[in-house]
C-alpha cells in the first residue's frame, strides 16, 4: 500500500477500460476510430468542478487513459500517489469492459487507490432486476465506490467526499436524470485526440434518453424515455471554443439526435458557422423516422452532415415486432435511404443477427436485400443478446435462460443463447458471411458508381476500413489500426507467454495483416478503376507518376502506361494472371509477358496509393473527415 501526502492536491485518472481478446490480451491499437464521449464529458465536469473551487483550497486536475489506444500509465500513477492524493475513475464501463475494468480495480485497491466505477454495466444490470449482481458486489467488498447512473450533477459531491471519507461503496443515481441544459460541455484533450486517426474529431452528446422502448436496448432503461438536451446556446458556444483548439467535426453520440427538442437551432447554428467559415462537419445516430421531420434533411444537410446511422437492425417484419420496433416500417426503408442520398449523405445501419425469426437462408437473403434492394451505403453488423440492462435480459434471466457467464463476451460479436432456428456455429456463420456478402465488389461499385468527388472519397475509404476489418476478423466500430498486444497484460487465467512466444504470435499477426492488405488492395483497385470520375486530381496523379516511372530504361513505356490506366477500367485481367501462376501454371507463362505484368501492377499500385494521398490531403485542407 502506498503512503501518501495531507491532500492538498487531487488528481483525478480517468481511465476508460478496454476489454480482453478471445486470447486473454486486452485490446488495444495504435490509432483508434471514435474517442471516448465519456471521458470527454468526466473531463468537462472536472474543469468546471475545479474552477468553481468547490473543494477549497485543494488544487484539482485529471488525466485522460484510454487502454483502447493507450498503455495504463501504472509507475506514473505510484509516483504521484506519493506526493498527492490520487482516484482513479473507471468511465463508461459496458458489459464487454467489465472482467477488465475489475481486474483494475483490483488492483488499484492493492495500492490503497481510491477507485471509483460507472458506467452501462453497472448502471443496468440490476435496473430491472432486484438485488445486486455478484460481480458488482464483488467490487462493493473490495472497497470501490461503485457509482450507478449519471454523476454530471454531482460530480463536485463526489469528490468532496471522497476526500473527506463519507462516499458510501454504493452510490445510487439511476433514478435521478440531470437536467443537461444546466450541465458543462464535454472538453476535448489535444494528447488524447492525437492518439485517433482523425485528430479533429470531437465528440458531444446533445442529449440523452429515447422516446422508443427496443426490447434489446439499454438506454430507456439506464437514461429514461424522456429526452433532455443541452441547450443549443450551450452547443453552439462550446463549437466555438473547440475550434480554436482544432476540433473540425463531431460526432452526436446522442442515441437518437433527431428527438432532440431543439435539434433545429442547432443544425441553422452550425449552418450559419460554415457560412462564415467555419470547416464544420458532423455525424450523426437517428431513427428511421427522422426523414419525416420537416426540414430535418436539408438543414442536416446545409450544417454539414456528411453521415447518418441509423437504427434499422433487420428488414424482417417480424423481427421488429418481436423487439418492440415498431416505429421501423420497412416499405419505407428504400425511399428513406433515397432521401438520404438525395441530399449529398451517406447512409449507415445498425443491423442485429440472431432474432427470432432468422435463419441462415433469411440472413443472407435479408443481408442481399438491404444492399441491392434498399440501397444501404454501409452496414454494421451485430449479434443479437441480453445485454445487461435491456428487457431482453430481465426476460431471460426471470426465464431461467442459459447465457453465457463471462461478461468479456458481451459484445455483439459472440453467441451468447441458444437460437431457436440455428445452432450457434450457424449464427456464428451467417454473421462472418453477413460482412463477406454485403461488401461485395459489385455492391461497393453500384454505391460508388453515383457519387463524385469529396462524397466519393468518403465512402471510398470507409469500404476500405471495414473490408479490412472483416478480412482481420474484427468488428469495424470495435478496432483501430494496427493492433499491440502486451506480453504483461494478460487475463487472470491465461498463461503469460515468453519472449519467444510472443514475438512468434507477433509475427503471425503481422502476416495475418499483410495478408489482409494482399487481398485488399487489388479488390480495392478494381473498385476504384471501374467507379473513379474525371478529376483534376488525375493529371496531378499522372505527373508523378511520370516522374516516379522516369529512372526505368524506357521513358515512353512509362507514358505509354500512365496513358493506359487512365482509359483502363478493370484489373481483371492482372488477377486472372496472377491466379494462374499461383496454381502452377508458371511454367508455361511467357517470360516477357510476366515482367509487363508486374511492371503494370507496380505502376497500377504507385498510382492508386498517389490517388488516396493526395485525395487524404485534399480532405484535410478542406476541413473535412472520412466518416467512420
Amino acid at each position: 500500500m502506498l503512503k501518501t501526502e495531507p491532500t492538498t492536491h487531487l488528481r483525478v485518472y480517468l481511465i476508460k477500460p478496454s476489454r480482453y481478446d478471445d486470447a486473454g490480451y486486452v485490446v488495444r491499437h495504435w490509432k483508434g476510430v471514435i474517442p471516448s464521449n465519456t471521458l470527454s464529458t468526466l473531463n468537462g465536469l472536472n474543469r468546471a468542478v475545479a474552477e468553481s473551487a468547490a473543494l477549497g483550497n485543494t488544487k484539482l486536475d485529471s488525466v485522460l487513459v484510454d487502454e483502447s489506444v493507450q498503455k495504463i500509465p501504472y509507475a506514473r500513477i505510484r509516483r504521484d500517489a506519493r506526493r498527492m492524493r490520487v482516484v482513479i475513475a473507471l468511465a463508461g464501463v459496458q458489459s464487454n469492459q467489465f472482467p477488465r475494468a475489475a481486474d483494475l480495480a483490483a488492483r488499484f485497491r492493492k495500492l490503497g487507490l481510491d477507485v471509483l466505477i460507472g458506467g452501462f454495466h453497472v448502471s443496468g444490470v440490476n435496473a430491472l432486476l432486484p438485488g445486486r449482481s455478484p460481480e458488482v458486489q464483488q467490487l462493493v467488498d473490495i472497497g470501490v465506490h461503485v457509482v450507478r447512473g449519471e454523476v454530471d450533477a454531482r460530480w463536485g459531491e463526489i469528490l468532496t467526499r471522497l476526500l473527506n471519507g463519507t462516499l458510501p461503496t454504493w452510490f445510487d443515481l439511476l433514478t435521478e436524470q440531470p437536467d443537461l441544459s444546466r450541465l458543462p460541455l464535454p472538453v476535448t484533450d489535444g494528447h488524447y485526440m492525437h492518439r485517433f486517426a482523425v485528430s479533429d474529431l470531437g465528440t458531444i452528446d446533445a442529449s440523452r434518453g429515447c422516446p422508443f422502448n427496443c426490447s434489446f436496448c439499454t438506454i430507456v432503461n439506464v437514461q429514461g424515455r424522456k429526452m433532455r438536451a443541452r441547450t443549443p446556446q450551450a452547443i453552439l458556444k462550446g463549437m466555438r471554443e473547440q475550434y480554436s483548439r482544432g476540433v473540425r467535426h463531431y460526432f452526436f453520440t446522442d442515441d437518437n439526435f433527431a428527438r432532440h427538442p431543439q435539434w433545429e437551432e442547432i443544425l441553422d447554428g452550425m449552418a450559419a458557422m460554415r457560412a462564415e467559415g467555419f470547416k464544420l462537419t458532423c455525424m450523426m445516430q437517428l431513427d428511421t423516422q427522422a426523414v419525416r421531420i420537416p426540414n430535418f434533411v436539408s438543414k442536416a444537410q446545409a450544417a454539414g452532415c456528411s453521415q447518418v446511422f441509423i437504427g434499422l437492425e433487420s428488414i424482417n417484419p417480424d423481427n421488429l415486432a418481436a423487439a418492440g420496433k415498431r416505429q421501423n416500417r420497412v416499405e419505407d426503408f428504400k425511399s428513406m435511404v433515397d432521401t438520404w442520398h438525395a441530399h449529398d449523405i451517406n447512409a449507415q445501419c445498425g443491423y442485429i443477427l440472431g432474432f427470432p425469426h432468422d435463419t441462415p437462408a433469411s440472413i443472407k437473403s435479408d443481408v442481399q436485400r438491404l444492399r441491392d434492394e434498399i440501397g444501404m451505403d454501409i452496414a454494421s453488423f451485430f449479434i443479437l443478446m441480453p445485454l445487461p440492462g435491456s428487457a431482453d435480459h430481465a426476460k431471460a434471466v426471470r426465464e431461467g435462460v442459459v447465457i453465457d457467464p463471462d461478461l468479456n463476451n458481451f459484445d455483439s460479436t459472440h453467441v451468447l443463447v441458444e437460437h431457436p432456428n440455428m445452432s450457434r456455429a450457424e449464427l456464428m456463420q451467417a454473421y462472418r458471411e453477413a460482412w463477406d456478402d454485403f461488401y461485395s465488389v459489385d455492391h461497393m461499385k453500384r454505391a460508388l458508381g453515383r457519387l463524385d468527388g469529396y462524397r466519393y472519397w468518403a465512402l471510398f475509404e470507409m469500404f476500405m476500413w471495414y473490408r479490412n476489418s472483416a478480412l482481420l476478423g474484427e468488428h469495424p466500430m470495435a478496432s483501430g489500426f494496427w493492433r499491440k498486444r502486451d506480453r504483461k497484460e494478460r487475463r487472470p487465467g491465461f498463461k503469460r507467454p515468453n519472449v519467444f512466444a510472443h514475438t512468434l504470435n507477433r509475427l503471425r499477426y503481422t502476416a495475418r495483416q499483410l495478408k489482409a492488405w494482399y487481398s485488399l488492395l487489388p479488390e480495392m483497385q478494381e473498385v476504384w478503376l471501374a467507379t473513379r470520375k474525371p478529376d483534376p486530381t488525375e493529371g496531378r496523379v499522372a505527373a508523378i507518376a511520370k516522374s516516379a516511372l522516369s529512372f526505368r530504361p524506357s521513358v515512353a513505356l512509362a507514358n505509354f502506361t500512365a496513358r493506359f490506366h487512365r482509359w483502363k477500367n478493370t484489373r481483371q485481367d492482372l488477377n486472372a494472371f496472377w491466379k494462374g501462376l499461383k496454381h502452377m501454371r508458371w511454367l508455361r507463362a511467357n517470360p516477357l509477358i510476366a515482367p509487363w505484368k508486374a511492371f503494370r501492377e507496380w505502376a497500377l499500385m504507385t498510382h492508386f496509393l498517389l490517388q488516396l494521398y493526395i485525395e487524404s490531403v485534399k480532405e484535410s485542407r478542406a476541413g473535412l473527415v472520412p466518416t467512420v
